[in-house]
């Protein structure tokens, strides 16, 4: 098990959701080396997970995913929203809905951390350097681009065309 594997930090059971079916199946054992159990593809979510239901859910998309998250989290889950990539209107939540099953959810906004309390984005960015020193976590670069090749970067992740991490060098 990597470092940097959610089983690492106590998880049991670790599904991730991204791009076509194909690309689910084609980056299964890329997934597994990672510490996921299974792959669903964006256009099965949520279905594909019938009636399963998470203790923790990080969301970086929002739009209609994050409904589909908050129902996919058991009684006293917790749903990580980190960013808003869908372009979609915003999500209310019900905070009695919440509070009938335990759920909740929390947030976390570099951007606004950095303008309002810089010290602790600092220090978490600090903390983070130090993990990966020290190989307790890894960050996976599978692609490199020159910044001539700015446009074929971006075009490959929008078509989830890539996998781990890509480095844009600017120098």
């Amino acid at each position: 098990m990597p470092p940097s594997s959610p089983r690492a930090a106590g998880a049991a059971r670790i599904v991730g959701v991204g791009g076509t079916a194909s690309q689910a199946v084609s980056q299964t054992d890329y997934a597994a080396r990672l510490g996921y159990h299974h792959l669903v593809s964006r256009t099965d979510f949520p279905h594909a997970l019938t009636r399963e239901r998470f203790d923790v859910i990080l969301d970086p998309i929002g739009g209609p995913a994050r409904l589909a998250n908050i129902e996919r989290l058991d009684r006293h889950g917790r749903l990580a929203v980190y960013g808003n990539m869908a372009t979609f209107e915003p999500v209310r939540i019900n905070s009695n809905d919440l509070l009938m099953d335990g759920k909740s959810v929390l947030t976390y906004n570099s951007n606004l951390l950095s303008q309002t309390h810089p010290d602790r984005l600092a220090a978490t960015a600090t903390e983070a350097l130090r993990l990966l020193a020290d190989g307790r976590i890894r960050i996976d670069i599978t692609t490199e681009y020159e910044l001539a090749d700015v446009d074929s970067a971006l075009q490959r992740l929008a078509a989830g065309g890539s996998r781990g991490k890509a480095v844009l060098r600017v120098g």
